[in-house]
């Protein structure tokens, strides 16, 4: 029987409360090798069978299972953002858990909320979110270590409040989404911003310096 119907096959077993089974099913995982492993990060997105694949993957999870599970994500390119950043960062420290930056993301969201007062629009939410996660929270740009590998996992990010232009940019975006706010990634030479493009003219928002709103000629001027 090939690696792939014995898979195939597991999958009944994966719920199974019996030790016994569950060191029979990890050991024919583990035979498998990478492709086991694959396996059970897709298992992951299907409800019923979930907790029991994390559970398995706890122990099987490897820099290489990791970085081949981020670039079959990154394929779909309607792929989920705070996802690929879990399984890039996986590639470096494959324990991470799941929700290694969700309960920080949701508590900055939750923070944000309370300060909205509708109606307001795009802008001045992006202001209040600004003045939570740069003020409030102090994330900052990462100054003397832009070049240490931890200033660019978000994981190590939320802990240290230090980053990179696109790590604190992403820890923005990732905010603004649970929000509902509709802005964008926007790369450019040597920065890396977060951009609204509602209203007549865009502005630019610079993660890296605490959160400054810049317009289009600002921005050239830097460039």
């Amino acid at each position: 029987m090939t690696h792939e119907a014995e898979l195939a096959t597991l999958e009944r077993l994966l719920d199974d409360p019996s030790p016994v089974v569950r060191l029979a099913v990890l050991s024919k995982i583990k035979a498998a090798g990478l492709p086991g492993v694959l396996w059970l990060e897709a298992l992951t997105k299907d409800e019923a069978l979930a907790t029991h694949a994390r559970i398995l993957l706890a122990d099987l999870r490897t820099p290489e299972a990791a970085a081949h599970s981020f670039l079959a994500h990154i394929r779909d390119p309607h792929c989920d953002l705070e996802e690929a950043c879990l399984l890039l960062e996986r590639a470096t420290d494959p324990s991470l858990d799941d929700d290694a930056y969700s309960a920080e993301l949701d508590r900055l969201a939750e923070r944000t909320r309370e300060l909205i007062a509708e109606p307001l629009d795009v802008r001045a939410k992006c202001r209040l979110l600004c003045r939570v996660i740069f003020g409030e929270e102090g994330y900052r740009g990462a100054q003397e270590s832009f070049a240490i590998p931890s200033s660019s996992l978000l994981s190590q990010v939320i802990r240290s409040r230090r980053g990179i232009p696109i790590s604190l940019c992403l820890i923005f975006l990732l905010v603004a989404r649970r929000l509902g706010l509709p802005v964008e990634p926007v790369g450019l030479p040597g920065r890396f911003m977060v951009g609204i493009f509602r209203g007549r003219e865009p502005l630019y928002i610079d993660c890296y310096e605490g959160g400054a709103f810049r317009t289009r000629a600002e921005v050239q001027l830097l460039l």
